[in-house]
């Protein structure tokens, strides 16, 4: 016990010497931290130019091969490029009026320089739309190497998933990012962009982020924020998250900010415009919080930031980070807690506990779905969930879905609309047809076990799924599970008075 004490004093030793060194030393600090960790890490430095309306970025990526193959080329998700076109944007006609209130105006990304190991590197643009950007390289497998990209995003003024509006600056999907490389195919994959569910498939990977953005604007972000300096108009802040698949990063000038921590001490932040909403966000949000950790265990971050933000077709959900859309904010009702709970639960079933996000996208939504409805039944009692249940459910389980689309269907042969009916909605049901069949604390605690088999990082299938329900019961759950995915869509044929 005393050697590892001395030990430990070591370490705490050294570690303050390197904090005393300075912002250098702590990121060549955090950058040996993820490498011991195993796991790929990004350091990017960002400024943002309110006048050119535009983002630059200076961008390192340490990059670990984990294929079997040697790798000559790594391909990159490059979004940024759908703004170039609006044909190319992943909504849908009808949404673009929300979209672009003031109309189309192209944006994109002006890459400047591509680096490998220190020297330029061969690079392009790959794809109709140009969304994929692939750069050669030489990786042997478990081989680690750098990446490096300068380059300015080019922002257009609208409400989509990257840009400039009333209330807010958004970012997400900026930066260049590795896609997924099958093993089968000796190829990358690269998912289309979704507008009604996650799409990034990527590794987890640390961020070490340092972004200039102008004074006295709010920020919020995956991961925790620290205010650098203020200085000629300008706040520096550092932004440092750990393990996650996806980052995001939104600052806006009209913003209100309130905090509250929950019983385990993870923080809440609300930034909204809207008078008095950020009471009724935090009082759901840190509920939430706190019922998701006594069913499942510790959140996933310490951090939460819940931000007010201009995107207008639902709430978009992040690790640590969620964007409420303005008119959901500022209605202050039933539909935002519902909106909440889902993303709640969401940082648990499909950012923490990950699976594939368009291909297996219903073991994130549709547990999700069903997890905030057992939130607000926790939190209001069983009458409060029969009456949301049947007034949320009973439309959409006697519509009739051509195409034979099922709670298990990829997520890119939905629109929008079809989605919300049949993954949501009818896999919510999927999963309360398990609940009633099993029972609540089994069922508990096969969500439990499910979300602890995703702690290595692997990513989640079907099988683990039910492999997850079958050891918190002791019962087969396959043949059942099975049997409600594909025949849910029974319940058109029946006529509901009030379901249970």
């Amino acid at each position: 016990m005393r050697r590892k004490n001395k030990n430990l004093i070591r370490v705490l030793a050294v570690a303050l010497a390197l904090l005393l060194a300075g912002g250098v030393v702590f990121s060549a600090l955090f950058s040996a931290l993820a490498e011991a960790s195993g796991r790929d890490r990004y350091e990017i430095t960002a400024a943002y130019m309110p006048e050119e309306q535009a983002l630059r970025v200076e961008q390192r990526l340490i990059y670990t091969n984990r294929t079997a193959d040697r790798l000559d080329a790594v391909c990159f998700y490059a979004a940024g490029n759908l703004f170039r076109r609006l044909a190319a944007m992943p909504y849908e006609p009808g949404d673009l009026a929300a979209l672009f209130p003031e109309g189309y105006a192209p944006g994109g990304i002006e890459l400047r320089a591509v680096r490998f190991a220190g020297a330029d590197a061969d690079y392009g643009f790959q794809g109709e739309d140009e969304s994929a950007l692939r750069v050669a390289c030489r990786l042997d497998p478990g081989e680690s190497g750098v990446f490096e990209f300068e380059y300015f995003l080019l922002l257009t003024r609208c409400a989509a998933f990257q840009g400039v509006g009333d209330t807010d600056v958004r970012l997400s999907a900026f930066c260049f990012v590795p896609g997924m490389y099958d093993d089968t195919y000796g190829e990358f994959r690269l998912n289309a962009p979704l507008a009604h569910t996650r799409w990034l498939h990527t590794d987890a990977a640390d961020y070490d982020v340092t972004l200039a953005i102008p004074e006295n604007w709010a920020l919020a972000a995956t991961g925790e924020e620290t205010l650098l300096k203020t200085e000629d108009g300008v706040s520096t802040w550092s932004i440092r998250a750990q393990n996650v698949r996806e980052w995001a990063v939104s600052f806006g000038k009209r913003w209100r900010e309130e905090a509250r921590e929950t019983a385990s001490g993870v923080r809440v932040r609300a930034l909204t415009r809207a008078r008095g909403a950020n009471r009724r966000i935090l009082d759901a949000v840190v509920r939430a919080v706190e019922q998701c950790e006594a069913w499942f265990g510790p959140f996933p971050v310490r951090q939460l930031d819940v931000c007010q933000s201009d995107y207008p077709l639902g709430a978009l959900n992040f690790p640590g980070a969620i964007w409420v859309p303005s008119a959901l904010a500022e209605s202050g009702g039933d539909a935002l807690d519902k909106a909440l709970r889902f993303c709640v639960a969401q940082q648990v079933f499909g950012l923490d506990a990950y699976a594939e996000p368009s291909a297996d996208a219903w073991l994130s939504d549709s547990v999700s779905e069903y997890a905030a409805c057992l939130l607000l039944e926790a939190d209001a009692g069983r009458d409060a969930f029969l009456r949301a249940v049947n007034r949320d459910w009973v439309d959409a389980l006697q519509l009739t879905i051509p195409g034979g689309l099922t709670v298990t269907s990829d997520a890119r042969l939905f629109d929008r609309y079809t989605y919300d009916i049949v993954v949501r909605v009818r896999g919510a049901v999927v999963m309360h047809e398990l609940r009633l069949a099993m029972g609540l604390e089994p069922f508990l605690a096969g969500l439990r076990t499910f979300r602890e088999m995703g702690a290595d990082g692997h990513t989640l299938t079907e099988m683990d799924f039910v492999h997850a329900m079958d050891a918190a019961s002791g019962g087969d759950w396959e043949a059942f599970l099975t049997d409600w995915v594909f025949n849910v869509g029974d319940y058109v044929n029946q006529n509901i008075d009030w379901f249970e």
